[in-house]
């Protein structure tokens, strides 16, 4: 008997994919130097915090709640690190101590909204302005600096290249590949397995779906949200080590917004905001689609303003074509069960 190899569906592709592509062809063939070596590692170096903070969303919203304490988090955990590791402290015990600090805010977190019944649009929102707040506090409103010394050399080693190619003598033909850039992907090819190998994916999607459904069958509500919450404040604690580490400093409101790209990154790699369906890949292609718009703003010479404006427009474009695959996925189900 014979068995035909199935290839997998364009269909099943996350939104995010096509919007990629898409982006990433027309600001080459539109762009000058957009895609030359240089630029091509700027621009996945600076992605790679909204990547880790997009699989943070994506999974908050995968179950059916949202984490607007991220950028506030980034902030916070920064802040504390930098002002340990300008202290003289030792940076590996400062960057445990900051996320610590991350871990135990996402416990925070997670007990207001599943023990006290707090929406987590309110609980999270009220939490992030709290850890922004604290940032500023610590920081007196001021950038955190040091100089290097021998209790710095993890951050000189995380701020460095794991190699470099030279195409050509200009640094838009050399191409840099970052200790930042290895240690994201590591950690994203972590979560993507703890959410694939174990029940946390299922249980995720369960709770998502329908809550009472997943507490019937034996998933408890508090404790994985709580859990999720945790994993959230960890991934926002490691997203601000890895600011710090890129700008050998740390700016108190390196987070501002980060959030609201997140969830545009999550939205736009076809997570609902109404919880039960999703995917990280999708989130992360999405946190690449906007870094490529930015990008290419940046290199066309147009201002911040206008990339929020186009972000913001492209949230609601993307929560458009989700509604619309969504619309197109129930019209299909509804035929074949009928045939």
């Amino acid at each position: 008997m014979k068995h035909k190899m199935s290839l997998p569906s364009l269909r099943n592709l996350p939104t995010s994919t096509y919007v990629f592509l898409l982006v990433f062809v027309l600001a080459s063939l539109l762009v000058p130097n957009f895609f030359s070596p240089g630029n091509i590692a700027t621009l996945l170096t600076q992605a790679c915090a909204l990547m880790i903070l997009s699989t943070a969303m994506s999974t908050s919203l995968m179950m059916g709640c949202i984490d607007l304490s991220l950028g506030g988090l980034v902030s916070m955990t920064g802040v504390i690190m930098a002002i340990f590791i300008r202290g003289g402290m030792n940076a590996w015990l400062a960057v445990a101590l900051g996320l610590l600090a991350g871990m135990l805010f996402g416990l925070f977190n997670g007990v207001i909204v599943t023990r006290l019944k707090v929406p987590s649009f309110i609980a999270t929102f009220g939490a992030g302005g709290i850890a922004q707040s604290i940032a500023n506090i610590l920081s007196d409103q001021r950038t955190v600096a040091w100089e290097a010394s021998e209790h710095t050399t993890l951050i000189s080693a995380l701020g460095g290249n794991v190699f470099t190619i030279r195409f050509g003598d200009s640094a838009a033909m050399t191409l840099s590949f970052p200790v930042l850039l290895l240690l994201t992907v590591f950690i994203i090819a972590c979560v993507l397995f703890i959410f694939k190998k174990t029940t946390l994916g299922s249980n995720v999607y369960a709770l998502g779906a329908n809550e009472e459904t997943a507490r019937l069958a034996g998933i408890s509500p508090v404790r994985w949200k709580t859990g999720v919450f945790i994993s959230s404040g960890l991934l926002a604690a490691i997203t601000g080590m890895l600011l710090m580490v890129r700008t050998n400093s740390l700016q108190p409101m390196i987070g501002e917004n980060l959030e609201f790209q997140a969830v545009v990154a999550a939205v736009l790699g076809g997570n609902s905001l109404k919880g039960g369906k999703g995917s990280i890949p999708g989130a992360l292609l999405g946190a690449l689609v906007l870094y490529v718009i930015r990008n290419a703003m940046s290199l066309w010479g147009i201002g911040t303003s206008v990339v929020m404006v186009v972000i913001g427009a492209t949230l609601v474009v993307g929560m458009v074509i989700n509604e619309a695959f969504q619309y197109l996925a129930e019209k299909r189900t509804a035929r074949l069960q009928r045939g």
